[in-house]
């Protein structure tokens, strides 16, 4: 029997605010398909206390969308440690999603399907979106420079509007994980290997200067991994992902960081590598 209406929940981390931009996209969609839809940010402490709630409540015909960054090749951290929170064998679809800055979208999405699958979700779509690069705001033409774009959010749309059909139709198919092993069979190894501690070395290192902190504490709200605790100056915890929200936003400059050595390796990386289409939906038809 087709459905008129079934539950649909949006969680996703946006340090940098593409993956947001995309988030909201699928809201705005959903609801124009007359759904609606919980939207969930994870670096909102107040939106992560609801989380559970939500996800409690997920069943056959629920669907969950997924979105992270992209960081060192996989989804980051705190987005893959949700999916083995989630309660097993629902009988809920999945959709993973990713934002990329245009260097490579790894294989963030084949190993969220992954564990997706291995909690018994059923994976009826993917996407990969690509956005400006994150760590290079401060230059005139960073890599993904204007993206997402209206041509992405039309990307977006387009397959938000395919699953909510297929959905009510009752006509869904899972998603083959090959259609997310896209990448060429000698970098896998490679990037199945690497992470953000792996990185951290190569990383722009990050420092404090006590004397311009005004013990504000906006550098704790916004971080997105929930790495920074305020008392009368930060104090960094465990869980950091290296994206320099707090370099970024501080309004006092008191955290610092030099990009420059990785502006320039990441705007040779294009030249020795490709990946075609830049933003792609996966669904099987």
């Amino acid at each position: 029997m087709p459905l008129s209406e079934y539950k649909s929940i949006i969680i996703f981390c946006s340090p940098a605010g593409t993956t947001r931009h995309v988030a909201h996209v699928i809201a705005h969609t959903l609801k124009n398909l007359g759904q609606r839809p919980v939207l969930i940010d994870i670096g909102s402490k107040d939106d992560l206390q609801k989380m559970g709630l939500h996800i409690k409540d997920l069943n056959s015909g629920s669907c969950l969308y997924l979105g992270s960054p992209v960081y060192a090749y996989h989804a980051i951290p705190p987005i893959l440690d949700i999916i083995s929170q989630l309660p097993k064998d629902t009988g809920a679809y999945a959709i993973p999603f990713v934002t990329w800055g245009a260097v490579t979208s790894g294989i963030a999405l084949l190993e969220m399907a992954e564990r997706f699958n291995d909690q018994g979700f059923k994976v009826i779509g993917a996407a990969k979106i690509v956005a400006v690069h994150s760590m290079m705001w401060k230059l005139d033409s960073p890599l993904g420079k204007g993206h997402p774009d209206d041509e992405d959010d039309s990307i977006i749309k387009n397959m938000v509007e395919k699953i909510d059909h297929n959905i009510k139709q009752n006509c869904i198919k899972s998603l083959p994980l090959k259609r997310l092993n896209y990448q060429p069979d000698e970098s896998l190894e490679m990037m199945k290997n690497t992470n953000i501690k792996s990185l951290a070395k190569a990383l722009p290192k990050r420092y404090f200067e006590k004397e311009l902190c005004n013990g504000c504490a906006l550098c704790s709200t916004i971080c997105p991994a929930h790495a920074i605790e305020c008392n009368e100056y930060p104090i960094q915890k465990s869980g950091c992902i290296f994206c320099y929200n707090c370099v970024r936003l501080c309004p006092e400059n008191a955290f610092k960081a030099d990009f420059s050595n990785i502006e320039k390796h990441l705007k040779n990386l294009p030249k020795n590598r490709s990946e075609s289409p830049l933003s792609q939906i996966f669904f099987q038809e």
